[in-house]
């Protein structure tokens, strides 16, 4: 990360983890933006006066990893690509900071809506199996860790507390058996604001610098990554974008 970024972050005032978990924003909606690394000194420096970052343990840049779960044919990833509504998604989360680990079930409905279901791990095999059964249609025996994905985050809150924004640098993926490849240019950012805030300053100062919201999977993306013989037509246009982004082929999203 460029250390004028670093810079803006590290003057930017501070929120505590309990804080953050006060804004609820239980009627909401979630925006996904991504974009060049270069890009991001710029966007912070536009609004760091209006907006606080979590820090936990003096750290304001958090590492976390996660683990992808799916069928050996790959059937949650077909749901995706095919459009399918009512869908699931299944992956361990470790926050490497505090060194909790979560599972969670994550379910998209007919309706469009995500309903995220998490359980802190503690070591309780059975009690894990149970909450996937609980959870989702699938039978645990069937799931096998797929995709391993790495990746740091700060976390964001605006004064009036009806906004929460996620950025995540530094991401990486691994298939488990080949080392890490990481897209270092790439910044995901997500809004997650209540329904009658989309016109959030942050928001405003995006689109005027031609940076639209866009959807983004952490999981399709690692999947492409090394499962290219799979059907991926619906997402040809992200993957074309993300290559534009990078000025560069090194990945071959194309």
């Amino acid at each position: 990360m460029e250390k004028e970024a670093l810079d803006i972050i590290n003057k930017m005032p501070i929120i505590s983890l309990e804080d953050v978990n006060k804004v609820g924003l239980m009627d909401r909606v979630d925006t996904k933006f991504y974009f060049h690394e270069r890009q991001l000194s710029a966007i912070l420096k536009a609004i760091w006066e209006n907006y606080s970052i979590l820090e936990i343990r003096g750290e304001r840049i958090m590492p976390y990893e996660s683990c992808y779960y799916d069928t050996a044919s790959f059937q949650m990833l077909n749901w995706h690509q095919n459009g399918k509504l009512n869908r699931y998604k299944i992956r361990k989360r470790k926050y490497l900071l505090t060194q909790e680990r979560f599972l969670e079930v994550k379910f998209k409905n007919n309706k469009g809506k995500t309903k995220k279901y998490r359980m802190l791990e503690n070591g309780d095999e059975s009690e894990a199996l149970h909450f996937i059964k609980q959870y989702s249609s699938f039978e645990p025996h069937k799931l096998k860790n797929i995709l391993n994905n790495k990746f740091s985050r700060m976390m964001l809150v605006n004064k009036q507390y009806n906004e929460r924004v996620s950025i995540d640098v530094n991401l990486g993926f691994s298939n488990g058996n080949d080392k890490y490849r990481f897209l270092d240019d790439l910044v995901v950012l997500e809004i997650k604001s209540e329904r009658n805030n989309r016109a959030s300053a942050l928001q405003r100062i995006l689109k005027n610098k031609a940076i639209y919201p866009s959807s983004f999977s952490k999981f399709v993306t690692g999947m492409y990554m090394f499962h290219k013989d799979l059907k991926y037509n619906r997402f040809k246009n992200r993957f074309r974008q993300l290559d534009k982004i990078l000025e560069n082929n090194t990945h071959d999203f194309t």
